[in-house]
């Protein structure tokens, strides 16, 4: 029998799968977070079990739209969110000990007239400013302040009374006024009306405002008061834990206020909604106004009112008395100082925000309590961190760049006129020759807010004509409607036109690089994302940056266009330096929001306001998210060294692994197995 030679024509499975299972491991160790919670629930259980005054809401929604949405369903219902209703509920918080009642006995303040002494335990009251409005980018910041509020409280030892549930009430509000001396005396005159006791002197507990009052239908009793508009002001009171060392009152109170409410006159409105917690008690030790802690305002442009407001000083002695109690702390408005106060004389002493507010607010009352605090970075040390990075990327002070920011917010035009101007810290100068300026208008997408049954619709109609865009031959984005998708591409175009002139030396008569970088400066990172995707193609080198970090941009989805993106932020998306104890909480979306946590600590006594960081922190957006970077030569070396250290590690284990798999495979396949022997 003939020799034969067998060779293996079988193909190498353990290679393949070994192959499979690595470049799957991302799919099998990072799966998408999806809920296997079921849909549905019984809203006939929605009634509350508690209170009247309050309604059903997780900790993590829209406080304000969960209370406006009951409020437009009854809002010709008895009294029960009044004013009035929920002073006396904050009574009842107030006594250490309820007292012993008859059964049919409703609760009133006559019914503490017998009792000669009325233990109390004190209150604070923390007011938080949120935007009002009925975009998407609204309801959203609105639910991050929520949670950055109620961590913060969380750490400082309180949890909310009821964790499902929300509670409101309503005050009597004037309507706007564009002049802010005619709305802070129309707002004096009416609280000086409304000062008038309505119950009996023996009382113990009077209220110093009571002329709001609602008649059996719900319509105010008097006609003077027809012109107001209620203020829904939603609220969740918090309570100390009992197994942790107490370091305040017992009880919290919690409102949310619109910031938009109160863009006029802010500090007078702020005043007028404090008064109506001022009480006069006669046998307890309970002081007339509880200690009042204001996160806020909200924005730049509401503190810039606030700083214009304080410049005319146009208050009476009662409404500084309404704000001897309050404590502002602002992590919001990031304007500049000099933005704030331009225009505004210094008289030989510079002036800050916090001395202007603060001295023309207690003006001759001695003893004053109020107090107003900036508890971030500001504009300038933004422009200033920024220059430096860029500096860093090779882009000089002869070099072009253009920066792209929002027209109808005071804050994008505040951070485009400090960025452009020769000195960051002193006044407001003409825009370097250098830089080139442009604006656009907040929401290019031209999206607005609609109900679920326009959703619904829009749905179906986008469902019906897919096929017909498609096949259209209309370009992708329509020259007429809401969106300005197309005017974007238009800027995009005018600023290829302007690389091109710049780099023939057209504009400036000598040739330069072009645009070194372009900056996308404002406040809705949409807007930003959807600039990015117009203008990245175009200008492949130039160094994109951006104001203020938002976990969107480093979203897998839109790592095509947010990719080696710049970001300078005041705060990353943690705490970080030497408030790393609280890192317990999981990092939150965006800058703000981080703030925000911040200064609810800062508030509830938590960390000092000397041990904040004033400085700001520069990312890059890379694959691996958000990277934060260093401005100094020797950290940055260091950076580079791991980084370089790392990716060589990498790749030596890859070559190994790789030589090992070939050698291996080709033993397998390709040796050559011995003749058998011939028997």
């Amino acid at each position: 029998m003939a020799e034969k030679e067998e060779r293996s024509g079988s193909i190498p499975l353990l290679p393949l799968i070994t192959l499979v299972g690595v470049g799957s491991g991302l799919l099998i160790f990072f799966p998408q977070l999806t809920s296997s919670r079921p849909p549905g629930g019984d809203r006939r259980l929605a009634a509350t079990t508690y209170d009247a005054d309050t309604i059903n809401a997780r900790l993590w929604q829209d406080p304000l739209a969960a209370a406006f949405v009951d409020w437009k369903k009854h809002s010709e219902a008895s009294e029960a969110h009044s004013i009035g209703q929920f002073r006396e509920q904050m009574i009842k918080k107030c006594l250490a000990g309820p007292p012993v009642l008859p059964p049919e006995a409703k609760l009133r303040f006559v019914a503490f007239q017998k009792q000669e002494h009325l233990p109390t335990e004190p209150v604070q009251i923390m007011a938080v400013m949120i935007p009002g409005g009925p975009y998407v980018e609204d309801v959203e910041r609105r639910l991050r302040s929520r949670r950055a509020v109620i961590e913060g409280l969380g750490i400082a030892g309180y949890d909310p009374e009821r964790e499902h549930e929300i509670g409101y009430f309503c005050v009597p509000w004037k309507p706007f006024n564009p002049n802010v001396v005619e709305s802070v005396l129309e707002l004096e005159d009416d609280r000086a009306r409304d000062e008038t006791p309505t119950f009996e002197p023996i009382e113990p507990v009077q209220p110093i405002r009571t002329k709001f009052k609602q008649s059996s239908n719900g319509k105010q009793a008097d006609k003077q008061e027809t012109e107001k508009q209620p203020l829904v002001v939603p609220y969740e009171w918090c309570e100390a834990r009992t197994f942790c060392p107490r370091r305040g009152p017992p009880h919290l109170l919690v409102l949310w206020l619109r910031d938009d409410a109160f863009r006029d006159a802010p500090l007078a409105r702020l005043a007028d909604l404090i008064s109506w917690f001022h009480f006069k008690f006669s046998t307890s030790e309970l002081p007339s106004l509880p200690q009042f802690l204001v996160l806020g305002p909200d924005n730049s442009g509401t503190l810039h009112a606030m700083v214009r407001e304080a410049e005319s000083a146009p208050w009476t002695d009662k409404t500084r008395e309404c704000l001897a109690t309050t404590h502002i702390y602002s992590s919001q408005a990031e304007a500049a100082e000099t933005r704030l106060l331009y225009g505004i004389p210094e008289l030989g002493i510079p002036r800050t925000c916090k001395h202007l507010i603060e001295e023309k607010v207690k003006g001759p009352i001695m003893d004053h309590g109020f107090c107003f605090e900036r508890t971030i970075p500001l504009d300038n040390q933004i422009v200033k961190t920024l220059r430096q990075e860029l500096e860093l990327r090779d882009v000089t002070q002869n070099d072009d760049v253009a920066i792209l920011s929002e027209e109808d917010t005071f804050y994008a035009r505040a951070l485009c006129s400090s960025f452009a101007a020769p000195d960051v810290d002193g006044e407001i100068g003409p825009l370097l020759p250098m830089v080139h300026a442009y604006t656009y208008l907040r929401g290019i997408d031209g999206k607005l807010p609609s109900d679920d049954k326009d959703q619904r619709e829009t749905k179906d109609a986008d469902q019906g004509t897919d096929k017909d865009t498609q096949s259209s031959l209309r370009p992708a984005e329509a020259t007429e409607g809401l969106s300005q998708a197309d005017d974007i591409r238009r800027l995009a175009k005018m600023l290829q036109d302007l690389d091109r002139s710049l780099r023939s030396g057209d504009l400036h008569g000598r040739k330069s690089r072009g645009l070194r970088a372009i900056g996308l400066l404002g406040s809705d990172v949409y807007d930003k994302l959807e600039l990015l995707k117009a203008l990245r193609p175009m200008f492949p080198e130039a160094v994109f940056f951006t104001n203020y970090i938002d976990a969107r941009l480093a979203h897998p989805d839109e790592w095509k266009e947010t990719h080696d993106l710049v970001v300078v932020s005041a705060r990353g998306l943690s705490l970080d330096g030497p408030h790393k104890e609280f890192q317990r909480v999981a990092p939150f979306r965006d800058g703000g929001q981080t703030a925000l946590f911040e200064a609810t600590l800062q508030a509830m006594g938590q960390i000092s306001p000397d041990s904040t960081p004033n400085r700001s922190l520069v990312f890059e957006i890379g694959q691996n998210g958000a990277k934060e970077l260093h401005l100094t030569a020797e950290k940055e070396t260091d950076e580079l060294f791991k980084v370089f250290a790392k990716y060589l590690l990498h790749i030596g284990c890859f070559i190994t692994f790789g030589c090992l798999l070939v050698t291996w495979t080709w033993s397998v396949s390709f040796r050559i197995r011995t003749p058998k022997q011939r028997t």
